[in-house]
């Protein structure tokens, strides 16, 4: 049996080149054509097959020419490359040059205790080990211990920050929350927005628990209900539709559309009633108001104290002093 110098470099190399992707099938007929190289060599007579040697030859040959082909159609070339690297070792990318990351971007540590959602981007440093978790499809995680559940949230600062509401947010501090649609916590310390587009702007322990409630700032303050608003201060409650405390401490707003400015321990019940400072005082009626002093009370519809102690406006339109 004769074999030319050609076909046993085809056979060499096909059995060699595992890279070469061969099916079981030709991989078999290779070994057929080996064990007859190998009788040849011995002068027994070689064994016998279904297919010719030359047809077994040419087809692999023709499949390491399709494979090497591919091969170089795919090759990159540093002009194929969007990164160059500068003189101080770092890579660059080329002007215009634009990036497509369907699963996510990890910079810095794994965090293996995370379930990372998809097209989610986190940023940590390494020196210790991964402590943010965005999990919310498209979610953002920058700062350390931080986590984005909710789908789009973001938290892109701080630490021990939570953004579990679909498109909410946490922009820093320290042990926020962002627990509804759409609401937001843009920094201090242990503040929550759980109502759906409650918003609290900073200060510490302070809680917007209605759609559309606020808080700018402050300690231990609280809007309760829808549209309502504490702008700053301590331990102010803004607990009607529409309700708006500016400051003070211990103060509520209770009646829709209610306000107080100032001062401490006051109350407003009535309907678009307002007081405007001092202390203990009250303002029950429709529109009724009280502008300082302390422990006045404004009863009446429309009625009004405008200081003094201990004063009572009991009729409709009344004021004190008259």
């Amino acid at each position: 049996m004769k074999f030319d110098l050609s076909a046993l470099a085809v056979i060499a190399v096909s059995v060699a080149g595992s890279w070469t992707g061969l099916s079981v099938k030709y991989d078999r007929k290779l070994s057929v054509l080996s064990a007859k190289i190998n009788a040849c060599s011995k002068g027994e007579a070689a064994p016998t097959g279904t297919s010719t040697d030359s047809d077994i030859l040419s087809q692999v040959s023709e499949r390491l020419k399709r494979r090497m082909e591919a091969d170089a159609d795919t090759e990159l070339t540093n002009l194929d490359s969007p990164f160059t690297k500068n003189g101080e070792g770092w890579w660059v990318a080329a002007p215009g040059a634009m990036f497509r990351i369907p699963g996510g971007l990890v910079i810095g540590n794994k965090n293996d205790a995370c379930t990372y959602g998809k097209g989610v981007l986190s940023v940590e440093g390494v020196t210790f080990s991964a402590t943010n978790c965005p999990s919310g499809e498209g979610s953002v995680t920058f700062g350390g211990w931080n986590t984005a559940s909710g789908d789009r949230a973001t938290v892109t600062g701080g630490v021990h920050n939570t953004a579990s509401g679909i498109v909410s947010s946490v922009t820093g501090g320290w042990s926020n929350k962002a627990e509804e649609w759409y609401s937001a916590v843009s920094g201090g310390y242990k503040n929550t927005a759980s109502g759906s587009a409650a918003t609290v702007t900073g200060g510490r322990a302070n809680t917007a628990s209605e759609y559309y409630s606020s808080i700018t700032g402050g300690f231990n303050n609280t809007a309760k209900e829808y549209y309502s608003s504490v702008s700053g201060g301590s331990n102010n409650t803004a607990e009607g539709p529409y309700s708006v405390v500016s400051g003070g401490k211990m103060n509520a707003a209770v009646g829709e559309g209610s306000s107080i400015s100032g001062g401490s321990l006051n109350t407003v019940s009535g309907k678009e009633a307002t007081i405007s400072g001092g202390k203990r005082n009250r303002a029950v009626g429709l529109s009724a108001s009280v502008s300082g002093g302390f422990q006045n009370k404004a009863k009446a519809k429309f009625s009004s104290v405008l200081g003094g102690e201990e004063k009572v406006s009991s009729e409709k339109y009344g004021i004190y002093p008259e």
